[in-house]
């Protein structure tokens, strides 16, 4: 397995700004408990923040960091549970086009 740290930007264009709204509101309610759940099994960064330079577009994106392949794995396991909840399918109801990057940082310039 890699020991490249790994990436993840998803990007996620709403039919509406009720419907961002209703995401960040997701956010807010739902995604401490989980992203505690997924730093304790690798994630280093997340970030939610939404996209300014798409026009009229209600675009947000999703950074997140992994220390690895294998924290990735095991967090892409977690994401799809979470996704998979009913608690959490029945509130992330919304229609979104839904555009996920993966990559291995090459370089850190930070």
């Amino acid at each position: 397995m890699s020991k490249s740290v790994i990436t993840s930007y998803t990007l996620m264009d709403f039919l509406s700004e009720a419907d961002m709204l209703a995401f960040l509101s997701f956010a807010e309610e739902s995604m401490q408990a989980h992203a505690n759940n997924l730093r304790a099994n690798g994630m280093t960064k997340f970030y939610i923040s939404r996209v300014f330079n798409k026009g009229d577009k209600f675009t947000i994106g999703n950074w997140l960091e992994y220390e690895d392949q294998e924290a990735y794995v095991a967090c892409d396991k977690i994401w799809q549970k979470f996704l998979s909840d009913s608690d959490n399918e029945n509130k992330f109801n919304f229609i979104s086009k839904i555009v996920p990057y993966r990559g291995i940082v090459q370089y850190d310039f930070s």
